[in-house]
């Protein structure tokens, strides 16, 4: 990510422009040893376009509350202010962080003393960076289009979403696609392409003996066809009621799936809102594809906890076979070797997506319990205490798992959801 940095400056005309900066050259000059600064009046906020730079607004003297309450919805989300030790800068931001709390608006006050010491400078820029990549996942979000197809599964009684909040706080749109009309795109799909044959001739060698080179070639053309849905209306993210499927199209979802996640389109399973929200939130912020996951079996004596699903993003493993899905035996499902090390297990949920767990552990084995679905690991947790945790979240079913360590930028995420 690029490190740019425009700064909104608010600054009462009774102060002088030229005096006003100079006062703030160490600040500024701080500033630009780690990113690349605009300086923009707040004057001209109109044409501060949209975009995932770190935006930050600068109360430089008092008197400009009024302003700022004029202009804020123009600033990038969620909102970071910035005041300094002069010309009431920090009088100023009080009674703006102030303000904006009381209106129930999420934001970040961060304040520049006048001797600031090496270590808050290391801080500064550590914090200014997590700022930048919440407000570019923020973004990002914004500019989502989530495709519902077919809804979501019956069984799925916890997790029932409130689509208008969620529209309202980030402008992700949602469309709901009827399940029919991906089975009328299957059902028309003729002959793979040569893009597809191709794909076909490198999937063949990873399928188990019970499965076929038709049973690949109709798991290609439902990708094909999600892929056509996705085009149709303009899709960056999608869920799909994949049950549905198998008996209508007699194939299954997981393969297709697998590709789209490894191909940027953030795809999840049986219409599930909270868990596909959870993988966005992997996306945008921590730049990561995810495993979405059923929580299979518990063992208390070394704190760890299996999770298995029949589909994964075979760029996150380090080897894979296709085997056929769990539940239904037919079609394609994705059986995924990944990688031992750290991981993170996150899941949001609730009717407005604003309750998240986050552990930090170990995958120390890929599992093969034969009544499983397909990709199996297990995770191991830090303690007994946090399994229990994790039992008391309340946050349904499906969890996800992204490679590496992410609870504190999730954890400073959700602070400013």
């Amino acid at each position: 990510m690029d490190k740019n940095l425009k700064i909104v400056v608010f600054a009462s005309s009774l102060h002088n422009k030229e005096t006003l900066l100079e006062t703030r050259s160490v600040l500024f000059n701080e500033l630009r040893s780690v990113f690349d600064v605009e300086l923009i009046e707040s004057s001209k906020i109109e044409d501060l376009c949209s975009t995932d730079n770190l935006v930050i607004a600068f109360i430089a003297t008092g008197g400009v509350e009024e302003s700022f309450a004029k202009h804020y919805k123009e600033l990038s989300n969620p909102i970071v202010i910035l005041s300094d030790s002069f010309h009431n800068s920090l009088a100023a931001s009080l009674e703006i962080s102030t303000w904006l709390n009381s209106s129930g608006i999420r934001h970040k006050h961060i304040n520049f003393p006048i001797e600031p010491s090496r270590k808050y400078l290391e801080e500064l820029e550590e914090e200014l960076s997590e700022l930048q990549k919440i407000q570019s996942a923020n973004y990002k979000l914004s500019k989502t289009v989530v495709g519902l197809i077919g809804g979501e599964s019956s069984w799925l009684i916890s997790s029932k979403v409130n689509l208008d909040s969620v529209k309202k706080r980030f402008g992700t749109k949602f469309k709901e696609i009827p399940i029919s009309k991906l089975q009328m795109l299957f059902e028309n799909e003729g002959r793979l392409d040569t893009c597809s044959k191709s794909l076909l001739s490198n999937l063949i060698p990873q399928k188990e003996v019970d499965r076929s080179e038709s049973d690949i070639m109709e798991a290609l053309k439902l990708y094909n066809s999600l892929k056509k849905l996705i085009t149709e209306y303009d899709l960056n993210a999608l869920t799909i009621k994949c049950f549905d499927l198998l008996s209508s199209c007699k194939t299954t979802s997981c393969l297709a799936l697998s590709l789209l996640n490894d191909n940027g389109v953030v795809s999840g399973c049986e219409g599930d809102i909270p868990s596909l929200w959870s993988m966005l939130i992997s996306r945008t912020l921590c730049d990561s594809a995810s495993f979405m996951a059923n929580p299979s079996s518990i063992e208390r004596g070394d704190s760890s906890i299996d999770f298995a699903h029949c589909t994964a993003p075979i760029s996150l493993s380090k080897s894979f076979k296709l085997p056929s899905h769990y539940e239904s035996k037919i079609g394609i499902g994705v059986a995924a070797q990944f990688p031992l090390g750290k991981y993170t297990l996150f899941k949001c949920g609730g009717q407005n997506l604003d309750k998240f767990y986050a552990f930090e552990g170990d995958i120390i084995q890929n599992t093969s319990v034969i009544e499983r679905c397909r990709t199996q690991v297990k995770f191991q947790f830090k303690s007994v205490s946090e399994i229990d945790e994790f039992l008391e979240s309340y946050i349904g079913n499906h969890t996800i798992l992204i490679p590496g360590k992410h609870k504190k930028e999730l954890s400073d995420f959700f602070k400013l959801y």
